[in-house]
């Protein structure tokens, strides 16, 4: 349960982590939009509070917090911290070893508030990760609660955003997408949505629901599972993976719904694996294809 603390009086948690943790790749890798590198910390919101982040040494994380302390408990899940993410390669065995890859392990996929993440990505699209960001910070400084102790706000509910004109929304960057998330606001906030409901539902599912909101395609559903509904098997599609997921299956054309049959072979942890290629192609990263390197393993067994 969340406490309320008094400005002057910070909280501290000194949390274990297991496997390894890389906080930068884990706030710069295009999954969550309110983290920044504050001195040798990273700071962000999470519900009513401010965290500062850092490592103490490679298996502890240091965490500090103004406003609401969400408890050690809700702070271990929230990143992972509990998990070793090579747990989530356990079926993608012949791209563990991939050059490549193995600098990323340290991403840690973070379970996110729904609301903020299926928002934040409506906002993610035609936009680059800076923009996203603005929008995303915009909205929560003009319509979300205060924090006690911090300058910054809580990222406000779809309540809220549901009451906002679309003008509002256009000024702060939003464009077209304005409309889209105004409306998707009023849908989530109406009695009869449930995010349990889609924690629950079978993927296919829980995909179709997400689908049928305004602005919400299949990339935008598959990432609100995987960012916000903590399903790993989500494995969302954007042209950065649909081009490194043609080139591991050795394929010059493929429609998206194909690619990510086709990615189920990587198991029910495919979306930890979508972010860590994500994040490679988008900073310049090569990947060979599948048959290229099981060839090579069979020429070495």
């Amino acid at each position: 349960m969340s406490t309320a603390r008094p400005e002057a009086c910070p909280v501290h948690h000194r949390l274990p982590v297991t496997g390894p943790i890389d906080l930068e790749i884990t706030f710069t890798c295009g999954q969550a939009f309110r983290w920044e590198r504050r001195a040798d910390a990273w700071s962000g919101v999470v519900g009513g509070a401010e965290i500062a982040v850092r490592l103490g040494d490679p298996s502890v994380l240091l965490v500090e917090i103004a406003g609401e302390d969400p408890g050690r408990e809700a702070l271990v899940g929230y990143f992972r911290l509990g998990e070793d993410p090579l747990n989530h390669l356990d079926h993608a065995q012949e791209l563990r070893n991939l050059p490549g890859l193995l600098p990323l392990f340290g991403l840690r996929l973070l379970r996110q508030d729904p609301w903020e993440a299926l928002s934040s990505f409506i906002c993610s699209a035609a936009a680059n990760v800076r923009k996203i960001s603005g929008c995303v910070e915009g909205m929560a400084a003009r319509w979300g609660d205060p924090i006690a102790g911090s300058s910054r706000r809580r990222y406000p509910a779809a309540e809220r955003l549901a009451r906002v004109r679309e003008s509002d929304l256009r000024a702060l960057g939003m464009g077209f997408r304005a409309p889209y998330l105004k409306q998707t606001a009023r849908a989530v906030a109406s009695r009869g949505w449930s995010w349990d409901e889609l924690r629950e539902a079978p993927y296919e599912r829980a995909r179709e629901r997400l689908c049928g909101l305004p602005g919400v395609g299949p990339k935008i559903a598959d990432c609100t599972l995987l960012f916000g509904l903590d399903r790993l098997e989500a494995y969302p599609v954007d042209r950065w993976i649909r081009r490194a997921t043609m080139e591991l299956a050795s394929r010059r054309k493929a429609k998206d719904e194909e690619l990510s049959r086709w990615a189920a072979r990587f198991g029910p942890g495919r979306g930890y694996l979508q972010q860590l290629i994500f994040h490679l192609r988008r900073t310049g990263g090569p990947l060979p294809s599948l048959a290229r390197l099981n060839a090579r393993a069979k020429r070495t067994a």
